[in-house]
């Protein structure tokens, strides 16, 4: 008959506290990257220039429209995986048992295969000593050692006392055995909740590891999206070619050996743009006609059809 010693715990991370603590930043890194967004679509990228960016074109209104879409999106992505990370679901112990069943688990014989889903394989491999036991490679047998023990604790389980439970047989008439049970149903309590709360803290870290990568790969389009967010305003507005004869009115600077020089004079631009026509004056005021293709120096007025 074996040591009816129970297994003793060995240290472990505080699996709660690190949840916790990982949750805490989630909340802190949603709430900073909402404030970011606020204050740059508050101060630096307002709606009004907007309009501004309109004057330089179609090309900059549709690169102000990415620009909006790709800051949003990034920053949506972001707060999504920040809701996936509070969002990490607590597993029952059965269910926990029920994916180890499901991955590779050969309960109540010893696991041939190991585990291949990540989360069965921190509990089951790399955790099994301080979660399970020595004694133990699945957690049905985990389940069903506290059922056996509690059943046993309280009415013995075979005619002559006799209970085995995982390697040390019990003798329930025995009061130092009885003790022993009590005190194996408290620790399979405790191992139990420690399997709940490791596979809750996995799977919040996995998040959290995943929204760190998230911002990683989001930041930098954000960031250039609210340069170029920035940029667009400062754009002069889009030359307007004159396509069209138009009627304008010119005002050329006074000049001693020029007798129509500083006299307002009308005229029609027949191309350039609208900043620097080329205008045709016709013969006016005792001003000869004459064609002007450099009015970069001149006051050109566009007349507005009645």
């Amino acid at each position: 008959m074996g040591s009816p010693e129970t297994e003793p715990l060995t240290a472990t991370a505080n699996d709660v506290s690190h949840a916790s603590d990982l949750r805490g930043a989630t909340r802190w890194l949603a709430g900073a990257s909402g404030s970011v967004v606020a204050v740059i679509l508050g101060s630096g990228v307002q709606l009004r220039n907007f309009v501004a960016v309109s004057d330089a074109g179609a090309w900059a209104v549709g690169l102000t429209v990415l620009g909006v879409m790709v800051a949003l999106s990034s920053v949506g992505w972001i707060l999504y995986k920040a809701a996936a990370v509070l969002a990490a679901p607590r597993r029952s112990i059965d269910e926990l048992a029920g994916l180890d069943r499901a991955d590779n688990g050969n309960f109540p014989n010893r696991r041939l295969e190991p585990p291949t889903s990540p989360l069965i394989t921190y509990l089951v491999v790399e955790r099994r000593i301080d979660l399970l036991g020595m004694s133990r490679d699945a957690i049905w047998q985990l389940i069903a050692d506290r059922a056996l023990a509690q059943k046993a604790s309280v009415k013995p389980s075979a005619p002559d006392g006799k209970l085995r439970i995982g390697t040390y047989e019990y003798n329930t008439d025995d009061s130092s055995d009885r003790d022993a049970l009590s005190n194996l149903v408290l620790d399979l309590e405790v191992r139990i909740q420690r399997v709940i709360d490791a596979a809750a803290s996995f799977e919040t870290r996995r998040r959290y590891d995943r929204l760190v990568g998230a911002m990683k790969w989001s930041g930098v389009p954000f960031l250039l999206s609210v340069l170029l967010l920035l940029w667009l305003p400062t754009l002069p507005p889009a030359r307007i070619v004159v396509k069209n004869p138009t009627s304008v009115r010119v005002i050329t600077p006074p000049a001693k050996d020029d007798p129509c020089a500083g006299k307002l004079l009308d005229g029609v631009a027949v191309g350039g743009t609208l900043d620097a026509p080329v205008v045709v004056l016709p013969s006016q005021a005792g001003c000869p006609a004459k064609k002007l293709t450099d009015t970069e120096g001149l006051v050109v007025v566009p007349q507005v059809s009645k």
